[in-house]
């Protein structure tokens, strides 16, 4: 029985180069145990994903990731099996996809103000997905401004860049909390991007929301080095908290990554995915 799990990938209905049903089929090819879809603030993937799934005999746990921001850092929150098809946490999702288009139209009037060659029909290709700074990198990339999408989105939208638009995102406790209304547990992501400059407060920051509510963290990261896992660890140990895990795989946006292996060193074990089934067994 395979053992190695990945609870945190992308498709097409956010910024992946997968489609829901190509990201579960290659999941049963690399025979993932266990495999969550955790699009970007939308859950347009998530029924082609469970039928295929269903389909071909993967494990597939519902999931999404969420945009929050905390002391001027962006933090992302991943959702675990979340009832994905309940109502109300449809409709709030929606919300926030909006608020990701107002965004990415106040990126391209930026950079076309910096005389790039991009109009918002340029974005008009992509529909049915939710529209990111990846989608933007990639029209980028096709213009000759960039060599990869990553380093477009690097160069240009983050932070500092000069097509950057802070979007409206909710606060990390409205998050934690819609999650959990879905029914789903909520995990810090990737917190070696909470704040770039100074891993001392990513990890406080990070504490700061377990201590509100999130159920655990991602102590396996296709980006950390020995000293994030170790920290990442120590929070986990102090908070004894849920742990999770993932690739962040994207397709062929980010390269040189693959789904479950990372760059080439993860490994995100079952035991994770035990201790998550364990909690949800329990009352209240």
């Amino acid at each position: 029985m395979t053992t190695r799990c990945d609870f945190h990938t992308h498709t097409t209905a956010s910024d992946g180069s997968f489609t829901p049903e190509e990201l579960v089929r290659y999941a049963k090819e690399k025979q993932t145990a266990v495999l969550a879809v955790t699009d970007h603030d939308t859950i347009g993937g998530l029924a082609r994903a469970l039928a295929e799934g269903k389909r071909i005999g993967q494990q597939v746990i519902p999931g999404i990731e969420i945009t929050t921001r905390l002391e001027g850092c962006e933090i992302h929150l991943i959702g675990l099996f979340v009832d994905w098809q309940d109502p109300g946490f449809a409709s709030r999702i929606d919300a926030l996809s909006k608020t990701r288009d107002l965004r990415n139209m106040q990126m391209i009037e930026k950079l076309r103000a910096h005389g790039f060659a991009i109009t918002r029909q340029d974005l008009s290709r992509f529909s049915g997905s939710i529209l990111t700074k990846a989608h933007i990198g990639q029209i980028l990339v096709e213009r000759g401004y960039a060599a990869t999408v990553m380093d477009a989105v690097n160069a240009y939208l983050r932070k500092g860049g000069i097509g950057y638009v802070e979007r409206v995102t909710p606060a990390p406790g409205d998050a934690i909390s819609l999650i959990h209304q879905a029914k789903g547990l909520a995990f810090v992501a990737h917190t070696n991007q909470i704040d770039r400059n100074s891993r001392d407060h990513s990890c406080e920051l990070c504490r700061r929301l377990l201590r509100i509510g999130a159920d655990g963290l991602e102590t396996r990261y296709c980006e950390f080095d020995n000293d994030w896992r170790c920290r990442t660890e120590a929070i986990a140990e102090e908070f004894r908290c849920l742990r999770s895990g993932g690739s962040d795989f994207h397709g062929t946006f980010k390269k040189g990554l693959d789904l479950l292996n990372g760059y080439g060193d993860l490994e995100v074990p079952y035991a994770f995915y035990e201790a998550m089934q364990q909690k949800r067994r329990l009352p209240g």
